[in-house]
């Protein structure tokens, strides 16, 4: 994939609106392509996130695994957290935590991922307005996500 066509991908994906095309060209000699297909997991719980990604084809899901190898969990059934489709992004939390990934993302799937390695991000995240603008984005995404958990909370503490 050309350059330029990452370049016009990332322009349509909500975490890099408001960025100059200049600052998407920069970003996209960043990024790598990633094929994936169903069952395949992207980021595993409890291992550290190694990169931040953008889905441009395919569908993922966030779960909570029955089990985390080796450990002594275990959870009745797998838990599915979110959905996430073309255009949405993931692995933000263990990259602004620095901690271990908090779910496991697995194709739900086949498709395609626009991949930013760890010291790529952090690289990226250090210019003034491409880190500005993106923490923004993020921001704004990650209240919705939230805003949207609480609402099915709260139906589920409704119905029960």
């Amino acid at each position: 994939m050309f350059k330029s066509k990452i370049a016009e991908i990332l322009s349509h994906v909500e975490v890099f609106s408001g960025l100059t095309r200049d600052d998407l060209k920069v970003i996209s000699k960043e990024c790598q392509r990633v094929r994936f297909s169903e069952g395949e997991i992207l980021i595993e719980m409890g291992t550290p996130s190694a990169a931040f990604y953008i889905l441009i084809k395919g569908q993922v899901k966030v779960i909570l695994p029955k089990r985390i190898e080796g450990g002594r969990e275990r959870r009745v059934s797998e838990i599915t957290l979110n959905t996430l489709n073309q255009g949405d992004c993931f692995g933000e939390y263990s990259l602004i935590e620095k901690k271990p990934g908090s779910a496991s993302v697995i194709g739900s799937q086949p498709g395609e991922a626009l991949k930013l390695e760890k010291r790529s991000f952090e690289e990226l995240m250090t210019n003034d307005r491409i880190g500005k603008t993106v923490y923004r984005n993020l921001l704004r995404i990650l209240i919705r996500r939230l805003r949207k958990k609480e609402e099915e909370l709260d139906l589920v503490l409704i119905a029960g």
